[in-house]
């Protein structure tokens, strides 16, 4: 099933949507082992084929969310 949490990265809101089952989201036929966008674009996903074990094995969404910060110059 599609699962959808959301975040804060400062002051904005994301949500971050993966699938419970070891599945790709897939939105526009592109696969992704999980995504986050801005929550006011409003995207929505669908569950796609099963992933390989490997890429199950996701981390945590802090890391996410200070790469983030590092890739779009915010990390302090």
């Amino acid at each position: 099933m599609i699962k959808v949490e959301q975040f804060y990265i400062g002051e904005r809101l994301f949500n971050r949507v993966y699938s419970d089952s070891g599945r790709y989201v897939v939105r526009d036929d592109i696969s992704y082992s999980e995504a986050c966008d801005p929550a006011e674009y409003g995207r929505t996903y669908t569950e796609g084929d099963l992933m390989p074990d490997e890429e199950i094995n996701i981390s945590t969404l802090a890391d996410k969310a200070e790469a983030y910060d590092i890739i779009v110059g915010e990390a302090t």
